[in-house]
C-alpha cells in the first residue's frame, strides 16, 4: 500500500492488508483490515489491533500488533496452509491436518511453535 494513499483514502475506498505479519503497521498506516489466513487459528485476536487503531490507542494496537505478527510468523514457518492447518487440526476444529499434494502436512516442531506463540499472552 502506498503511504500517500493511506494517509488521504478516498471515500469508500478500503485498504485491506494480505501479508499476515505486516497487518498493524498497514493498519497504523490507513488500512482498514486485512485478509488473513492467521486469523483462522484467532480470529478475535487479529480484529483486536483494528479496533485499537480506529479507537486511537496506539500503544495498545502495537502491543498486540507485535504479539500476532510473531503468531503469524510462526503459521508461516513452513509453506502455507500446512502450519495453519495443523494448528487447527490442534484444536480439534477440523478433521485433519492433510494437505493436497504437492504441499505436505507441517512438521510437529512447527505446529508446537505455533501452538506455544498462540498461548502466548
Amino acid at each position: 500500500m502506498a503511504v500517500a494513499l493511506g494517509g488521504d483514502l478516498p471515500d469508500g475506498f478500503a485498504v485491506l492488508a494480505g501479508d499476515d505479519v505486516c497487518v498493524s503497521p498497514l493498519l497504523a498506516l490507513g488500512a482498514t483490515g486485512g485478509v488473513l489466513a492467521s486469523a483462522h487459528v484467532a480470529t478475535e485476536r487479529f480484529a483486536e489491533p483494528a479496533r485499537a487503531w480506529r479507537a486511537d490507542e496506539a500503544a495498545r494496537a502495537r502491543e498486540l500488533g507485535h504479539a500476532l505478527a510473531r503468531l503469524s510468523a510462526a503459521l508461516f514457518a513452513e509453506p502455507n496452509p500446512g502450519v495453519v492447518k495443523g494448528v487447527l487440526y490442534a484444536q480439534g476444529r477440523i478433521p485433519t491436518p492433510d494437505v493436497r499434494l504437492p504441499m505436505l502436512p507441517a512438521s510437529e516442531a512447527a505446529v508446537a511453535a505455533a501452538l506455544k506463540e498462540l498461548a502466548a499472552p
